[in-house]
């Protein structure tokens, strides 16, 4: 799942949007030097990535991608996950879209992210990414954007053709997917043990 559907669990688990996003930008147990919202956001997040992977991995999803650029189909998926969730999203939210992507841009904003984490979320508000994510052809331009950043290039936009032949097969697959997503992220709420 990509930031849309972080944000939008955080928002169904009622946990923290900026735990949800620092998730990606929080390495090993750097964790524990926030506040206990933001730490319980972060490992929700962490949660999210391993029970994802594990369903992406058990329904075969990955073998919809071209088999050189295999390896890097979770993030292809990640973020078309994100276009389905925009395109869905009255199935799974009773809020306006527009006003839930404001509320997340700013709770960012008032928070003291780090650096890079900072650099990303003014990036986001500024060319309004997560409202992006409705227009499937922007799943493309955000693969091409994210190939530039990775340490050797890869062209992951090509992933998009094989999206493109599959749209049917990964959008039931993501229609069956993200009730048992949320659902998880609810159980392991249930079993997070209160704050001291």
């Amino acid at each position: 799942m990509n930031y849309l559907a972080h944000f939008h669990i955080a928002q169904h688990t009622n946990t923290s949007v900026v735990g949800a996003f620092l998730g990606d930008f929080v390495k090993g147990n750097h964790w524990q030097s926030y506040h206990d919202e933001v730490q319980l956001g972060i490992k929700l997040h962490r949660k999210i990535d391993s029970f994802t992977d594990q369903q992406v991995n058990q329904l075969g999803l990955t073998h919809y991608f071209q088999a050189d650029l295999r390896r890097y189909s979770g993030i292809a998926l990640d973020v078309y996950f994100d276009y389905l969730l925009s395109l869905h999203w009255q199935q799974f939210s009773q809020s306006s879209r527009s006003n839930f992507i404001s509320h997340c841009y700013q709770q960012l904003q008032h928070f003291p992210l780090p650096d890079k984490a900072m650099h990303t979320a003014n990036h986001m508000r500024e060319y309004d990414w997560l409202e992006q994510y409705q227009h499937q052809d922007s799943v493309a331009g955000t693969l091409r954007a994210i190939s530039r950043r990775l340490r050797r290039p890869v062209k992951l936009e090509l992933l998009y053709e094989d999206i493109l032949c599959h749209s049917n097969e990964l959008e039931a697959a993501f229609l069956a997917l993200y009730p048992k997503v949320l659902l998880h992220a609810q159980e392991f709420l249930s079993n997070y043990p209160p704050s001291k």
